[in-house]
């Protein structure tokens, strides 16, 4: 199994500790620019790492906290498994505070700290007053039910508790995918003598390999991967959770904007309009406006771009609505990843929310079509969304009704399922039926459950009748549609269908007792050639309740040995014997009365007339006044 990864952010106001805070936990020093230890802030994103007391590894991202810096703050915090909110506790919330608490709810960011850090500062009854003060202000926010930890990063007092509870809450994260194609937005771009092209970035789905070729996109570039660095160490490979420096080749530093993503090619789609789910900040001051102008982050990426309202006038505070964006560049977006805008002049956080996908053209405002479609995006995957209409056999025309789009627009959906193997395709005449894989499976180990138990119940019936299944399995579908799928199981090896019933593979298991009986049953018949006994009276004499032996007659019928003939059962065996005799005795004189076959069979008459009526329908003889002829 592939170890997991994890990445812990800072978030915070400018000033409040969060780089001393991060060497505290780490012992490594994340300004790296000149700039910032000079003027004491971070400009550009920091990284570190450390091993939790667990023994997990985990990156490091310092953001900047200056309001002027809030991109790289975006760049930062996206990919995120735990976020670290640093509030110095001699000031309190500030405004870039809640600036990056806007952010981070909109990120969605699962699992957040808040660090009250500068606690030597101030005295006890302050730190009870301030925390109280805190925990006020976070109320209506996704850090409502956070931890706080009460830290110095200048005397170190408190981390050890602070490093025990991120450890706690990277307990509860899940793994990043590993098998998924490569993606990695980019947060830095730069030239390294006797290298060339170096880019860095959190490696969000996938595993990057030496030699591997990748894109950068939007700008369509291919390049190989020709060295790899993790926490820098180099390795021979680096897995998605992880900070990653890649070295490629091919491709010049001038050409790769910190904002494109690392990516396997052809598998994202790139795009200049995406569709949204907005919403507006509950603190937002007005309300969002059709085609307003404004600053679209995702990721490492900056566009602007303008809104284009689908369901609404205007986008009131706190409300939420579905839009799409008009962007001034194309970008590299996947359904499910969340985005943030700011107001375009002066910057500032203003709404945010989930991207539903990459769109071919503008969208008509207020069409229900439209909005059914947003509305399907938006519960999931499409892919995922397709496969929960498919629980049971269904027309392309039936599913595209039930998800409000046009047949033409299931289509990829359906080729992808089918080559993901997540669909079986059935028939019903001409038409295909699509069935979800794991439901239809579900299904047959239902049915012949079902049948098996059915045959353990009365091992003699052959098999479950198939209206009984049916009423069984609680189905609803028209009887074509339920015979088709029967019918096309049992060619398809699932199971067994002989007439009207319906059995296993490996057929009823008769218990010793019934066969037991069954034997004795034979051994009366034996001696009865052509006047066979009674079937209740001879069944008793067996063992066998007078209730239950018409069923014992009719699993020697089925199985061959008997044949059933008006009131009696007579062994296959003695009607061959008897039919020969006939033909026989017909093809020297002709004809034959029922007197002649009497004698001929050594049987009375009772017993005479119904075997010529049988060989009648059998179509070997034929009546000729009160004679048998050969037909």
């Amino acid at each position: 199994m592939s170890e997991r990864h994890y990445l812990v952010g800072t978030a915070g106001h400018v000033d409040h500790g969060k780089t001393e805070l991060i060497r505290a936990l780490s012992g490594m020093e994340t300004d790296r620019l000149k700039e910032e230890k000079q003027r004491g802030i971070s400009i550009e994103l920091g990284f570190a790492h450390m091993v939790m007391p667990s023994g997990r590894q985990v990156g490091i991202v310092d953001v900047p906290g200056h309001e002027r810096f809030v991109r790289q703050m975006l760049a930062g915090a996206s990919g995120m498994d735990v976020v670290l909110l640093v509030i110095a506790a001699d000031e309190g919330i500030m405004p870039q505070t809640q600036e990056h608490l806007d952010i981070l709810t909109l990120l969605g960011i699962p699992r957040g700290i808040v660090v009250l850090n500068k606690a030597d500062l101030v005295d006890e009854e302050w730190l009870d007053l301030i925390e109280e003060e805190i925990r006020e202000e976070l109320k209506e926010t996704a850090f409502h039910d956070a931890p706080v930890c009460r830290v110095s990063a200048l005397t170190g007092d408190g981390i050890p508790n602070l490093r025990q509870t991120i450890d706690g809450l990277l307990s509860e994260v899940e793994s990043k995918k590993t098998t998924g194609p490569v993606r990695m937005p980019l947060d830095r771009v730069f030239s390294m003598q006797g290298f060339g092209t170096v880019v860095t970035g959190t490696l969000y789905s996938g595993t990057v390999k030496l030699g591997q070729e990748l894109a950068i996109e939007p700008i369509h570039i291919l390049a190989k991967v020709r060295s790899l660095q993790v926490h820098k160490n180099k390795v021979n490979f680096a897995e998605a959770g992880q900070r990653v420096a890649v070295n490629l080749a091919g491709v010049d530093v001038a050409e790769v904007e910190r904002g494109s993503v690392l990516v396997m090619p052809g598998v994202f789609k790139v795009g200049k309009i995406l569709d949204l789910k907005v919403l507006n900040l509950f603190s937002a001051d007005k309300p969002l406006i059709q085609r307003q102008r404004v600053r679209f982050h995702l990721g490492t990426t900056e566009v602007l771009g303008r809104l284009h309202l689908l369901d609404q006038q205007e986008l009131a505070p706190g409300k939420e609505g579905f839009a799409q964006i008009l962007l001034e560049e194309a970008v590299v977006a996947v359904p499910g990843d969340r985005f943030v805008l700011r107001f375009y002049s002066p910057a500032h956080t203003i709404a945010g929310g989930k991207i539903l996908g990459v769109a071919e053209f503008k969208q008509k405002r207020f069409k229900e079509n439209v909005l059914a479609q947003m509305r399907m995006k938006d519960q999931g995957d499409p892919l995922d969304l397709l496969e929960k209409e498919m629980i049971e056999p269904r027309t392309d025309t039936d599913l595209a009704a039930r998800l409000h789009v046009c047949v033409t627009e299931l289509e990829e959906s359906l080729k992808s399922l089918e080559e993901l193997e997540r669909l079986e395709i059935w028939l019903e005449d001409e038409a295909k039926l699509y069935w979800g894989k794991t439901t239809a499976e579900l299904w047959r180990s239902k049915l012949i459950n079902i049948v098996k138990t059915y045959e353990k119940a009365n091992p003699l019936r052959g098999g479950i009748n198939r209206e009984e299944l049916k009423t069984r399995l609680g189905i609803l579908w028209t009887h074509r549609r339920w015979q088709t799928i029967l019918e096309q199981g049992a060619a398809r090896g699932f199971y067994r269908i002989s007439g009207s019933k319906v059995q296993t593979n490996e057929g009823a298991e008769i218990p010793p007792s019934i066969l037991k009986r069954l034997e004795g049953l034979r051994l009366k018949w034996q001696r009865d050639t052509l006047m066979p006994p009674d079937l209740v009276t001879t069944a008793e004499a067996c063992g066998i309740l007078k209730t239950e032996a018409p069923e014992y007659a009719q699993y020697l019928c089925e199985i061959g040995e008997w044949v059933h003939i008006d009131q009696y059962y007579y062994r296959q065996i003695e009607l061959e014997s008897a039919k020969e005799i006939l033909s026989e005795f017909l093809k020297i004189h002709g004809e034959a009365g029922v007197s002649e076959v009497r004698e001929m069979w050594g049987i009375s008459r009772k017993y005479a007339v119904p075997l010529l009526e049988f060989f009648d329908n059998q179509k070997l003889t034929k009546r000729s006044g009160d004679k048998r002829i050969l037909y």
